[in-house]
């Protein structure tokens, strides 16, 4: 049986520390997760807390820069495993120049990717 890809946009490894807490929540709890892979729509990610599918987390995501890009993510899937629950978040609300800050990352990991293929 093939695996069927649902993915709209492709997904990359990246190095990343993410700090998220839930909105509808009025405590301030702040969940770190660790960082799977990567694209324009979405996140998948390692939380050692478990997060409720369906849930939306305002979240801080430090990137290769430095910076740091504010998001939206809604956990739309849970995969729970033996080395732990693994994460599929889509963004929701993120800016636009956000956006643009992983198009440039996954330009730059497209292009690493053809020049190993080439060496």
């Amino acid at each position: 049986m093939a695996i069927v890809e649902r993915r709209k946009e492709p997904r990359y490894d990246l190095a990343v520390k993410i700090t998220m807490s839930r909105l509808d929540k009025q405590n301030d709890e702040r969940i770190q997760v660790e960082v799977l892979d990567i694209s324009r729509t979405g996140i998948g990610f390692l939380s050692g807390q478990e997060l409720e599918n369906g849930a939306v987390y305002q979240a801080e995501i430090k990137i290769w820069t430095g910076d740091t890009i504010k998001a939206f993510i809604e956990v739309v899937r849970v995969s729970r495993q033996e080395g732990g629950t693994i994460y599929g978040g889509i963004f929701i609300g993120m800016p636009e120049s956000d956006w643009c800050r992983i198009v440039v990352y996954e330009t730059y990991q497209e292009f690493d990717h053809s020049e190993q293929k080439g060496s």
